[in-house]
């Protein structure tokens, strides 16, 4: 089974990649895993799944899965007005097609910031993936900062909002304000949250917003691809999201982003997979109920074209926007629900990626999944997307 995969790591230049195939008949799992190279370039230390990776926007799947904790509990409402426990959303401004900042006329709901819909992109100083925001005047740019709308170090920008809730779609941090919402409901910080009823339950030891001491060693590097034709990496000489919040990197970043904060191990999300897989139950934890995870796996209005901006000239780190982004392509709620019909994995099945090359993706009715984590830009990598196909390939088509 990994002939195929052992030769395409032993012939392209990633520095590591581990896979994982899964398959459930009944309530049991089988689960076949490869790892291929090292921790860090240049060093002779192989990954295994007790590695630390960042999932960056695989926390989304995380933050939903915990809102919708709430949801179930009748504690945040999917279908209420966010403002009711953030009041501040209900100000923040509208960027109108003619480029002017005004109020919105129909609230936002938590729905629609789980599905993308709220007019939320990513527009901070870092990151943005609107065209508007990237062509918005510097004045213009300069005004949502001095609001503290447009953030300088952390990519959790919270606005201005690009149209009214439930127009339209455009991927953003609308789950990371879900995040907030948590935080104000149940009085404690999102990863206290996460690390009680969802990684302890399951015993996901070694999942973090923020990595102990002890593990730190644990952590892969993280590397930048020197040029789309380059067969050379670069690592990058810190973490983010930061391994610590310290004083100096709060003052930067703020609190813990639910979009992509997150680190984990490949085993330990395998775990979560399983239990998504498993419709919301495994070793006797609920953490979800089955109809609560047929709703968030429900696909959502809007398409792909109008969810990801089309761009000639994308951010480098961000990746082509072709591969894993097809037209066809739903979002459900924080899970994106696949009708690719280039991709190995049946149409219908839900899945995620983050920036860093990490993806999964299940089906319901096959009962299987597959995972694959590396950590590297540019998303989207063509030899690691050659990896990934293939993985799929074994999992849900060799039989």
């Amino acid at each position: 089974m990994s002939d195929k995969l052992n030769y395409l790591f032993e012939n392209n230049s990633l520095i590591n990649c581990f896979c994982s195939s899964i398959s459930k008949q009944n309530n049991n799992f089988e689960t076949k895993s490869f790892a291929f190279g090292n921790s860090k370039q240049g060093i002779d230390d192989p990954i295994n799944g007790d590695s630390l990776f960042r999932i960056f926007s695989m926390s989304k799947v995380v933050t939903t899965i915990a809102v919708m904790q709430l949801v179930e509990k009748g504690e945040l409402n999917l279908d209420e007005p966010v403002e009711n426990v953030l009041p501040y959303i209900k100000r923040v401004p509208i960027l109108s097609e003619n480029n002017k900042f005004v109020k919105q006329i129909k609230s936002i709901t938590l729905r629609n910031l789980l599905s993308h819909t709220s007019g939320f992109s990513y527009s901070s100083s870092v990151m943005e993936t609107s065209k508007r925001m990237k062509n918005l005047p510097a004045l213009k740019k300069l005004y949502l900062s001095l609001k503290g709308y447009r953030t300088k170090g952390s990519i959790f920008n919270k606005g201005p909002r690009l149209f009214e809730a439930g127009t339209n779609i455009k991927y953003g941090t609308g789950i990371g304000i879900a995040g907030n919402m948590l935080e104000k409901v149940t009085g404690v910080g999102l990863d206290e949250y996460c690390k009680e009823n969802i990684f302890k339950p399951l015993s996901m030891e070694n999942t973090f917003f923020e990595i102990p001491e002890e593990k730190q060693d644990k952590l892969v590097g993280m590397y930048i691809r020197r040029g789309k034709n380059s067969d050379k990496f670069s690592e990058l000489p810190f973490s983010i999201p930061p391994i610590k919040r310290t004083f100096f990197n709060k003052m930067i970043f703020g609190g813990f982003y639910g979009g992509t904060d997150v680190f984990s191990s490949p085993n330990d999300f395998t775990i979560l997979v399983k239990c998504l897989l498993n419709k919301g139950t495994f070793n006797d934890f609920n953490m979800l109920k089955e109809e609560t995870i047929e709703e968030m796996s429900k696909p959502g209005p809007g398409s792909y074209d109008d969810m990801w901006d089309r761009d000639d000239n994308p951010q480098y780190v961000m990746g082509e926007n072709t591969r894993l982004k097809s037209n066809k392509n739903k979002y459900g709620l924080g899970l994106t629900v696949s009708y690719d019909n280039e991709s190995h994995r049946p149409a219908g099945s839900v899945c995620h990626g983050g920036a860093g090359n990490t993806f999964f993706s299940l089906n319901y009715e096959d009962n299987k999944a597959a995972l694959i984590f590396s950590n590297f830009y540019p998303y989207n990598d063509p030899e690691w997307f050659e990896m990934l196909q293939e993985l799929e390939f074994i999992t849900y088509e060799n039989d």
